[in-house]
């Protein structure tokens, strides 16, 4: 339905927002891994709001064929939800994060992954073979 890939949508730009302003406190996120690390984790966070947000501007039909491309988005989302973890598991490592810090910022992750699956999954039902 329209809310659920609303909501998917949010949820990654919550997350999106959430990773850059956590990313950007220099206190934590040395100047010296910017590069390395930093750059990296936001533009993931962001790759999984574009990802959604043009998986929700394909228009799809029943008959009109355009399910596959919404799909390829759908699932570059959730590929990239999965790489996200992994990166904050290396964040987590490098800067040494406090346990509750990472722990919400990856049940975000988890969230938003999850909420793309199920729109995923609602649309394979309507518009898949």
């Amino acid at each position: 339905s329209a809310n659920r890939q609303l909501e998917a949508c949010q949820r990654a730009m919550d997350l999106a927002l959430h990773t850059i302003k956590i990313c950007k406190n220099k206190n934590i996120f040395t100047e010296e891994y910017q590069d390395a690390l930093t750059n990296d984790i936001i533009r993931c966070a962001k790759d999984i709001y574009i990802y959604a947000w043009n998986g929700n501007n394909v228009y799809v039909t029943k008959d009109n064929g355009r399910w596959a491309e919404r799909e390829r988005y759908q699932r570059q989302a959730i590929m990239k939800c999965n790489e996200l973890l992994a990166l904050i598991n290396i964040a987590r490592r490098l800067f040494h994060l406090k346990g509750k810090k990472v722990s919400y910022w990856s049940q975000m992750t988890l969230d938003a992954r999850a909420l793309i699956h199920k729109w995923h999954e609602a649309n394979a039902k309507k518009y898949g073979m």
